[in-house]
């Protein structure tokens, strides 16, 4: 168990460097848009690729958080309800932040904030057949 561990934690170091040198590649004054291609460091890559990564840090990043919170004690919750927690909360300050321009709209609707509020839309139509159903059972 203990080489485990070890492993994992030399992997945890190592992965720490790799991002430190791709963070100084991001940042990089060779990184521009071209073309409508980026290019990372003189390096074409794909925006499908940026998202994908982006998206991969993100997860990673909030369990982390999450295991951090559970380990120090702060959540009282497991790793999976303090990370549902932590997305509620995210939801929540979004919607709060988007309320007004939802009630003010000052520019076009956009096929994101369509597509986001369809999805808040189905999470509610969920949330609110949940509790229907188990009021009369």
């Amino acid at each position: 168990m203990k080489s485990e561990s070890s492993a994992l934690a030399r992997e945890l170091h190592e992965l720490s460097e790799r991002l430190r040198v791709l963070e100084s590649k991001l940042t990089s004054p060779a990184t521009k848009l071209a073309g409508g291609q980026y290019y990372l460091d003189g390096q074409p890559v794909s925006m499908e690729v940026l998202s994908e990564f982006k998206s991969s840090l993100d997860h990673s990043r909030d369990s982390v958080w999450a295991l951090l919170d559970v380990a120090a004690g702060y959540s009282g919750h497991t790793i999976e309800e303090t990370l549902q927690n932590h997305r509620m909360q995210r939801a929540s300050e979004l919607l709060h932040v988007l309320r007004h321009e939802v009630e003010f709209p000052t520019r076009p609707q956009s096929a994101a904030s369509r597509l986001f509020l369809e999805e808040v839309q189905v999470v509610a139509d969920l949330v609110l057949r949940r509790h229907t159903n188990s009021r009369h059972k």
